[in-house]
């Protein structure tokens, strides 16, 4: 790994490493020529490690948030079910109402994960042809059981389920074909280390056979013209290629690490960060369900967390606020990506000095 000291532990952006930021120095080519159809090969077969899986997988010049929208128009024929734990899995449940879809939300309260018991009961009772569920919920750092989720979904007849994994995937276990998951995406801003801009995401053939029967999917992500580019190992739309120069060499990188270590590095780093500060602040999710990719802290003592910020931004590192009607009860420490032990170590050193000169 690099000597390269990083300043960002908020949970997304993360640091690019200089080796990364290199790649995206290199000459722009053709977006349908023979080099970016090598290029894109080699990233399909990558994306299939990525996400453990033998699905089709894609990247789109996009945010995660567009293939909220994407996997909306793609698969809802009747009703979704969108399950809402935090900031994210409500803005899922929003982009399918502007889509014009009829939605039900099955909501828990922020710091609590959705149950798989719950959510087989919303089943019953409702009509539902797709369910949504955010992996690592990042506004509460909640991480939700999606192979116990994923097992209550498929046991109902024509029911798709969508995982969001933006703060997961790369840094905890996201096991696609294991989970039977239909449609799962994430941004390269997170756990992949990379600048923000691409969406990775993967499709079931399930999924895929249900946007065949959907008339008004729309274009930008239609998954058959996915499909229909893929066979040329091509994206549909002009894509970005210093973007796509980085997310090639990233995936080299993470195979190099393998997954499982990149995944235990997380485990690490969350261990770090809980047995440092929570003798001085409470965990804010159930700690049975906490990602390992960020942790989530109370600000049980009344803080001016803006202020804290500030002492610790004046000395080269920042942490994160909490988010959306969190901001100010809680603060979020961001330990993703290819940052090591060893920088969260040196960034938690300066946390508790600021800390302590605050009394």
């Amino acid at each position: 790994m690099s000597k390269f000291e990083p300043r960002m532990f908020i949970p997304g952006p993360t640091e690019v490493f200089p080796e990364i930021l290199e790649t995206l120095s290199r000459p722009v080519i053709s977006h349908r020529g023979p080099e970016i159809q090598a290029i894109t090969e080699e990233i399909f077969g990558g994306l299939k490690y990525l996400f453990q899986t033998q699905n089709e997988c894609w990247f789109a010049l996009s945010a995660a948030t567009g293939l909220m929208e994407g996997s909306i128009r793609n698969l809802v024929r009747k009703k979704v079910l969108c399950t809402v734990c935090g900031a994210f899995s409500d803005r899922q449940a929003k982009v399918a109402e502007k889509c014009g879809k009829a939605v039900d939300t099955l909501e828990v309260e922020f710091g609590q994960h959705v149950t798989p018991d719950a959510v087989h009961r919303a089943l019953e009772e409702g009509d539902y042809d797709v369910v949504t569920v955010v992996h690592s919920e990042t506004s509460t750092g909640i991480l939700n059981p999606i192979a116990e989720i994923a097992e209550i979904v498929r046991a109902q007849d024509d029911v798709l389920l969508v995982v969001d994994c933006v703060s997961s995937l790369a840094g905890a276990p996201v096991l696609v074909d294991e989970w039977g998951a239909d449609v799962v995406f994430a941004g390269t801003q997170k756990c992949m280390a990379l600048p923000p801009g691409l969406c990775l995401f993967t499709v079931s053939p399930r999924a895929m056979e249900r946007a065949e029967s959907i008339p008004n999917r729309g274009h930008y992500f239609d998954f058959l013209n996915y499909r229909k580019m893929a066979e040329r190992n091509q994206s549909p739309a002009t894509t970005s290629i210093p973007l796509v120069y980085a997310l090639q060499a990233q995936l080299r990188r993470i195979r190099e690490e393998t997954l499982e270590q990149r995944w235990q590095r997380h485990e690490t780093m969350a261990t770090l960060a809980r047995e440092r500060l929570s003798p001085h602040f409470p965990l804010f999710p159930d700690p049975e369900h906490m990602t390992p990719t960020e942790t989530v802290f109370l600000n049980s003592k009344g803080l001016d967390v803006e202020e804290l910020l500030d002492r610790v931004r004046a000395r080269g590192r920042i942490f994160g606020n909490g988010y959306g009607p969190l901001k100010g009860k809680t603060f979020r420490i961001g330990h993703m990506g290819d940052i090591q032990p060893h920088h969260l170590d040196e960034f938690l050193k300066i946390f508790e000095e600021e800390l302590a000169s605050l009394g």
